[in-house]
């Protein structure tokens, strides 16, 4: 399976869509990058947070939606692939002086939401001004389509994934809840897809999960788990 790759640090993630979204860089914030630039020009963007996805499960269970609408795969460079250091990153750049992504885009008067769980509004920062609290994945999404039409960003946290790794701890979850999951999740962004408004931007972020989990895949399944890297799946809505 092929995909047209683009390499970015996690600390340019923040510039890029702020310079996509027309808004200034602020001093202090990496360079955006150029190629993701180069492809996309969005009237808005929704961010999905999957912890515990990455480029194995993309590879391995082929979302079906992700795959067809992929534009770009981002293979994200950062020291520390994990759900809560990567996603503090992808938020917060390299400034200092309390830089935060949500922060910005909504000073500059952008309609903003972040559907995520209690615990993310202090692990990410996430203010209740904007924030909705979701009981689960379900509610997460029933969320998101009342919102993903009218926000000019729109980040979701999805957890399912990381939530069946824990359950199962050292051993490989079943491939069929697995499986169910992937079609599930990609059923939803599917759905959010054909609810945004035409050239919205969709960046599908999969990390690491939120600890270290040892599985017992073997072969070459096992080489593929042990180089997963953390990655964005990017497309953009093209017609209505």
């Amino acid at each position: 399976m092929s995909f047209p790759q683009i390499r970015s640090s996690a600390l340019e993630i923040p510039s890029t869509i702020l310079k996509l979204l027309g808004i200034e860089v602020p001093v202090g914030l990496p360079e955006p990058n150029a190629e993701i630039l180069e492809k996309f020009t969005p009237r808005a963007i929704v961010m999905v947070i999957l912890d515990n996805f990455g480029l194995f499960e993309a590879v391995v269970y082929k979302p079906e939606a992700l795959i067809k609408n992929l534009e770009a795969l981002v293979l994200i460079d950062t020291d520390d692939p994990y759900a809560v250091p990567l996603t503090q990153r992808l938020l917060s750049g390299s400034t200092v002086g309390g830089f935060h992504l949500i922060e910005h885009v909504k000073s500059y008067g952008k309609f903003v939401r972040v559907v995520c769980r209690a615990e993310d509004t202090s692990d990410f920062g996430f203010d209740s001004s904007y924030s909705i609290i979701a009981r689960d994945d379900m509610n997460t999404y029933i969320e998101s389509t009342k919102h993903v039409f009218k926000s000019e960003l729109l980040v979701l946290h999805f957890l399912d994934f990381e939530s069946l790794y824990a359950q199962y701890g050292h051993r490989t979850p079943p491939k069929t809840l697995l499986e169910k999951i992937v079609r599930r999740t990609d059923n939803w962004i599917k759905v959010l897809m054909r609810q945004a408004r035409k050239d919205t931007l969709f960046i599908i972020i999969g990390n690491h999960g939120r600890h270290p989990i040892p599985l017992n895949y073997e072969g070459k399944l096992a080489e593929w788990r042990k180089a997963n890297a953390p990655i964005a799946i990017m497309f953009q809505k093209r017609s209505d």
